[in-house]
């Protein structure tokens, strides 16, 4: 193990970008893997109480086999 193994590096992070998020190819809404997920995200997204939907739901998509979000 070398002695100076935290060193301060001045890293350049304006080029860093984030994943997009995946998007079902049908109804364009965001995907999310599991169940937990979406319902994780509906719960975050209804604690907002200036833009929250009345309701949100999660449900699983019969053309990508992913879970989707949705407020009717």
């Amino acid at each position: 193990m070398t002695k100076y193994r935290h060193v301060y590096r001045n890293w350049d992070t304006t080029e860093v970008k984030r994943d997009q998020p995946r998007t079902c190819s049908v109804s364009g809404k965001k995907m999310y893997d599991s169940e937990r997920d979406a319902n994780a995200t509906a719960k975050h997204r209804m604690t907002d109480k200036e833009s929250a939907p009345e309701k949100l739901r999660s449900y699983k998509c019969l053309y990508c086999r992913a879970w989707h979000l949705t407020s009717k």
